[in-house]
């Protein structure tokens, strides 16, 4: 889902479940979300996109997932741009650049989960600009 927030293009994405979450994908939502959150808070002026990215990858391995794609990218002019948050890229984060941190686990014929957020780095910390909330979102 793209959106302009103050003159950004951001990016977000969110699971929505129907009716129920079961136990064994609210394990892997919570593990998605727990390393979507570290994720952010390494996201500042400074910081290397390869590691970042390892400490979300190492965490998945830990549990028996993998991380199938990157952990996320810049977004400018276009919507996928570098730099890359992956451990086949390393990168520099520099205060002004917007990426997004968009962890997922996909479990084959069976369902995903995947939470993303666009993010502004500054020089310490960083500005989340989508702001829908994280938790548990069912319908139905």
């Amino acid at each position: 889902m793209g959106c302009k927030y103050n003159g950004y293009c951001s990016d977000m994405t969110r699971t929505i479940f129907v009716d129920y979450v079961q136990d064994s994908i609210k394990n892997i939502y919570d593990l998605v979300l727990k390393n979507q959150l570290t994720a952010s808070k390494e996201i500042e002026d400074g910081a290397n996109t390869k590691t970042i990215a390892k400490i979300v990858e190492g965490n998945f391995r830990m549990n028996d997932y993998e991380l199938p794609h990157a952990l996320g990218h810049g977004v400018g002019l276009e919507i996928h741009e570098c730099p890359i948050l992956s451990v086949r890229s390393e990168r520099t984060l520099k205060e002004g650049m917007i990426v997004t941190n968009e962890p997922g686990i996909y479990i084959p014929g069976k369902f995903g989960v995947r939470i993303e957020d666009t993010i502004l780095v500054e020089d310490i910390g960083n500005e989340v600009l989508t702001k829908s909330n994280k938790d548990y979102c069912i319908v139905g």
